[in-house]
């Protein structure tokens, strides 16, 4: 809902947060952390909202994100936002985003707003006219993948040559990889080739 409310006010049209490709955190093990911390990365539940010639993608899942990253630092009950644009560049806004004093002093504050309004009509530029939304097996992106069983050889006949193979001394029977850019069509075709030793798959920040 935070995405989609955020999209329709930056882009002026109606958002279906039902459309949104949504992925939780059940997935995410102390394995999965324990790699992005060798990294030199955090996990992160993310909102994605990307303008790609003019056609929106939105997603809601798990990230893996660089330390050097802004959004890094984000824990506890802290939302960042972070807004690329092409000539702004990136710029974040971070603070109080849950927790019930924040919440209340936001909807005080948005109470008081519409008591100084009462009887005036307030302009805005979101419409009723409905968001086409990108189909999320045509976006790009780079991913982190855990596999068992498996040699480099047949990870890299399915993916071509990987960047970052991280092999835990704890684990020797597994390792993990994140692949080249690719569309999340071609990753779901090349993984097949792994069949049941994939272990987890999570989208990397770029």
């Amino acid at each position: 809902r935070k995405i989609a409310i955020l999209t329709a006010v930056a882009t002026g049209k109606e958002v279906n947060y039902e459309e949104i490709p949504t992925q939780g955190i059940t997935k995410i093990t102390s394995m999965d952390s324990s790699y992005a911390a060798h990294m030199g990365a955090a996990i992160k539940l993310f909102g994605t909202s990307v303008n790609k010639d003019g056609k929106i993608y939105l997603e809601v899942a798990p990230v893996l994100v660089d330390a050097k990253d802004p959004l890094y630092a984000v824990t506890d009950v802290f939302n960042g936002i972070l807004v690329v644009g092409n000539m702004l560049g990136a710029s974040m806004f971070y603070g109080s985003g849950a927790g019930k004093l924040p919440t209340a002093s936001a909807i005080a504050a948005d109470v008081v707003e519409a008591a100084k309004h009462l009887h005036d009509t307030i302009p805005n530029n979101w419409s009723n006219e409905e968001m086409t939304l990108m189909e999320p097996d045509s976006v790009e992106g780079r991913f982190f993948v855990r596999v068992k069983d498996t040699s480099l050889d047949e990870v890299d006949k399915a993916f071509g040559k990987v960047d970052a193979v991280i092999e835990p001394d704890a684990l020797p029977e597994e390792f993990g990889f994140i692949t080249g850019l690719m569309t999340q069509g071609e990753y779901k075709a090349r993984v097949k080739a792994l069949g049941e030793n994939v272990l987890g798959m999570i989208r990397v920040k770029d």
